[in-house]
């Protein structure tokens, strides 16, 4: 028969003490309440220092049943983000038998301190530890934390500002901003060509993609990475900002890289124009739908509702000069020619300026930068173009109308998103979710920039293989006056008869028309007088042919 084998005496005593201290704090928890005075604080000004109350209250008939009027208590004040805020003492010593009586409950106060460290959310929260007088306080010897039912009920939740002298300097770049954009709606609502619009619309499956994937994939990409990527590791402000750059319109830069990467420039400029004016609905609608989750505190008795009448107005001050501009094009159509010349110039500058300005006046944002920030701001866009390239293809679009909406749907309006979130929202989620606009705004380009590179490598390795053009230049004459007239010939694209090195067009009749006094005018010449015509030039730019 095998003997039992026993543990190490010192090792079943240290057990027996760790179990002793369980039991302990387990029998104080079942009879003991936190509470915290005020239990919210919003306005904690950052290198400010704002007291609270921590009241740790018992029942009498249990505490005094039990014989804990002698032991000694550990408070510990955590904070969860101590870079935000932070308390100035994290332990205090509770003895018992000082606490005063009061409805039948034995309570103790303690009054601290919070200094507000960086803008943001956090919470300090209150734990209860049973201890033992014999034991070092200074170390967490057996802490063991307290577990209530609800225990976000002992926490205090905590939001720190930015100092007010930065402030007005925010107001500044906001009304800025506002006017900017404005002037920017005014001048694209100038390149609207409404009968353009209407034609465009006529064919309606690509208009239809594109407001598929830019009100319903794009919301939903944003939810996924703002979710996933953010608010899991409870930078639900950050969330927030993606989630509104998620919903936003299309952005006037889109018609540039279509333009620029040949894409469907009318099927752009309508997309954004419809998608403008359709924001009004659609971003309350997501707000209402998902939105929402991203406004919260970290106490149940927080409460942060969706703006959505400061939403619908800030959308409605933008929509009118989008209207303003398509009645000046439409109306005034040598105002609307000027305003066409300086669109893009002026779009490159609301980039610049929202960069530059917004960066000087929001100095804070690189002490928020983090790599969750970073990398879900980089992946919005990325996802964007290509959810709308595959989608397109696998619809069957052709290539330019491929472009334009992979294009529209990736570039956002994040002027518009960083307006709502500064316009809209309350401190500190107006100034901490308005970084992500700014990082989407800032990553956008990068895929586009990789994506001409690409479109250019392949458009000069197609033209190298194709024929090479050249103009000549020869003179017309009709009426018994001489016209200098240009054409373009493609060098080298004749099949040759190879017995005799010659062009294959040989033994052709002169038409009636080449009567030796010239070419024809090639704005009034047919089709296979000027074919004719190329032909025989082909033959003189060939060296050593003699033309028929």
């Amino acid at each position: 028969m095998v003997a039992k084998k026993h543990g190490c005496p010192i090792l079943l005593f240290f057990k027996l003490l760790l179990h002793f201290a369980i039991s302990t704090a387990s029998s104080i928890h079942q009879f003991a309440t936190i509470s915290i005075q005020p239990p919210i604080i919003h306005d904690l000004v950052e290198d400010q220092t704002r007291n609270f109350l921590v009241e740790v209250g018992f029942d009498e008939t249990k505490f005094s049943s039990r014989n804990l009027s002698n032991s000694l208590l550990r408070l510990e004040l955590k904070s969860l983000h101590p870079e935000v805020a932070n308390v100035d003492q994290r332990f205090y010593t509770m003895n018992m038998s000082k606490g005063n009586l009061r409805d039948g409950q034995i309570i103790y106060q303690l009054n601290t301190s919070v200094t507000g460290r960086l803008l943001g959310k956090t919470a300090i929260q209150v734990h209860l530890t049973s201890t033992n007088e014999n034991f070092d306080l200074q170390h967490e010897f057996m802490e063991m934390p307290q577990h209530f039912e609800h225990e976000h009920q002992t926490a205090l939740d905590l939001w720190v500002i930015r100092n007010p002298n930065w402030q007005k300097y925010d107001k500044i770049f906001v009304g800025v901003l506002v006017l900017v954009i404005s002037i920017a709606n005014i001048l694209m609502g100038c390149e609207i060509d409404l009968n353009m619009v209407f034609e465009t619309i006529k064919k309606p499956i690509a208009p239809a993609i594109g407001f598929t994937t830019q009100f319903f994939i794009m919301p939903l990409l944003a939810y996924a990475i703002a979710h996933l990527g953010l608010a899991s590791k409870g930078l639900y402000s950050f969330a927030l900002g993606l989630f509104v750059t998620g919903c936003a319109p299309g952005g006037g830069a889109s018609n540039f890289w279509t333009i620029l990467l040949n894409g469907n420039a009318n099927l752009s400029v309508t997309m954004t124009f419809l998608s403008t004016l359709l924001s009004i609905v659609m971003i309350p609608l997501w707000m209402n739908l998902l939105g929402y989750q991203f406004l919260r505190g970290y106490n149940q008795q927080t409460t942060v509702r969706v703006p959505y009448h400061k939403i619908c107005s800030s959308l409605v001050m933008l929509i009118i000069p989008l209207l303003i501009g398509v009645w000046i094009a439409k109306w005034k159509p040598s105002w609307g020619a000027k305003a066409r010349k300086i669109l893009r110039p002026f779009i490159i500058f609301v980039v610049v300026f929202l960069i530059v300005f917004g960066t000087i006046t929001n100095t804070y944002m690189f002490r928020l930068m983090t790599w969750p920030a970073l990398t879900a701001g980089l992946l919005l866009p990325l996802c964007g173009f290509m959810f709308g390239c595959f989608i397109s293809i696998l619809l069957r679009q052709p290539p330019p109308n491929v472009t334009a909406i992979a294009i529209e749907t990736g570039v956002q309006n994040t002027g518009i998103a960083i307006m709502l979130l500064k316009f809209s929202f309350q401190e500190p989620d107006a100034d901490i979710s308005a970084l992500l606009p700014v990082i989407v705004a800032c990553s956008t380009p990068l895929p586009l920039l990789f994506g001409y590179v690409i479109h250019k490598i392949i458009k000069c390795a197609r033209n190298s293989t194709q024929t090479a053009r050249v103009d000549v230049e020869y003179v017309a004459e009709k009426d018994g006056i001489d016209t200098p007239k240009k054409i373009s010939i493609s060098l080298g694209s004749t099949q040759l008869d190879h017995t005799q090195s010659r062009p294959l067009i040989k033994n052709s009749r002169l038409p009636s028309f080449f009567s030796g006094s010239g070419l024809p005018d090639p704005n009034e010449a047919t089709e296979e007088e000027m074919e004719y015509v190329s032909r025989v030039l082909e033959q003189v730019l060939t060296p050593g042919v003699i033309p028929d």
